[in-house]
Formats: C-alpha cells, structure tokens, sequence
C-alpha cells in the first residue's frame, strides 16, 4: 500500500472519529436540553404548592372578588409598591410574569407547559388587578403574563378536544353514578359549569 493511499485512509479514518464524536455529543446536549426543561418544569409547577404561593392562590380563589368591591383596596394597588401581605393576588401575578418570561425565552417548550397547565382561570379572576395596576405603569405591567395568556389560547385552539394522541385508543370508563345523578340533578349541573367554563 502506497503512502498516499494510507494517507488518505488515514485522513478518511480521522474524520469519521469526529464525525461520530459530534454526532455523539450532539445527542448528548439534546438529552442534556429534554432533561434540563424537565427539571425546569417540574419546579414550575411545584411552586405554587409552596406555602406563601398556595395561600396566594387559595386568596385569589376565595377572597378576592369580594375584596375587589373594596374602594381602599383597589387604591392600593395603584400605589408603586402596594403591601403583598395584603394584596396577596400580586404573587400570584408575579409568578405568572415570570412564567410568561421562562415560556417566552423558550427555557420550557409552550406545548410541554400548556399540556401540563393552563393560566386561562388565574388571567380571569386577576384582569381587573392588572387593570388597575396598568393605570399607573401602563401596558407593560404583566406583559408576559399576559404573553403566556395569548399562547394558551393558541394552544387550546390547536387542541379544542385536549391533547390526546389520535392515534391512541381512549380508555373506557363506565359512569356508573350517571343515572343517579341525573335523577337528583347533578349531572345537569355539572354540565352548565362545564359549558360555561367552555364559553367563559
């Protein structure tokens, strides 16, 4: 074999070795990039079961459409730093501003998020606060927020019958409590709050 001839497997040989290598290391950053959104997603959806975001949300559920009826409370809001002791609504906002910024920057995908949550209900009962607040910092105030709102209403255009594979069969659930429920009105019920989440 001439020398020319090993050359030239050799050149071949060398870059095979780092084509394989490359190739190699790009797997691994992909796993590396699947398993840090993971890790990204998990902490976001485990925050609001902290205690001082729990109690936030479970404000917003509760209390604060009665408290919105409170002229000092909504002044309050307009103030450049009001007290998050007492508007507890603003974590709440908080942490969907930040959200919006993680989803927006592409940290977690939109379509991972917005198969695991949604922040449609939490938008709703919080507007009239942004609201509120934009009076004074304009629309810039919860803009990702709002930003994580718009892309969840995409999303659930995409998807009006949720996310799950075509391709996969359902699985059968025998309702036996229908007919009951149907008797004494429950059934019924259930439906209107569904339509009316469904057009809300």
């Amino acid at each position: 074999m001439s020398l020319e001839t090993l050359s030239t497997v050799a050149a071949v040989g060398t870059f095979l070795v780092i084509a394989a290598t490359a190739i190699a290391a790009l797997v691994q950053l992909r796993h590396l990039r699947v398993s840090n959104q993971l890790e990204a997603l998990l902490a976001v959806l485990s925050l609001p079961y902290d205690s001082v975001l729990s109690e936030s949300f479970q404000f917003v559920t509760h209390e604060l459409e009665a408290r919105m009826r409170d002229p000092q409370f909504r002044r309050e809001l307009e103030k450049p730093q009001p007290d998050r002791k007492v508007h507890k609504e603003l974590l709440v906002c908080d942490y969907y501003e930040r959200l919006g910024s993680i989803v927006k920057n592409g940290l977690i995908p939109e379509e991972l998020y917005f198969d695991n949550s949604t922040p449609e209900q939490s938008w709703r009962l919080l507007s009239q606060v942004i609201a509120i607040r934009r009076r004074v910092r304009g629309p810039v105030v919860y803009d990702n927020f709002e930003y994580l709102v718009a892309r969840s209403r995409a999303y659930d255009r995409r998807h009006p019958n949720g996310n799950y594979p075509a391709s996969e069969p359902r699985v059968e659930i025998e309702d036996v409590w229908l007919a009951e429920d149907r008797r004494s009105g429950g059934a019924d019920n259930q439906r209107a709050v569904l339509e009316s989440n469904v057009r809300g």
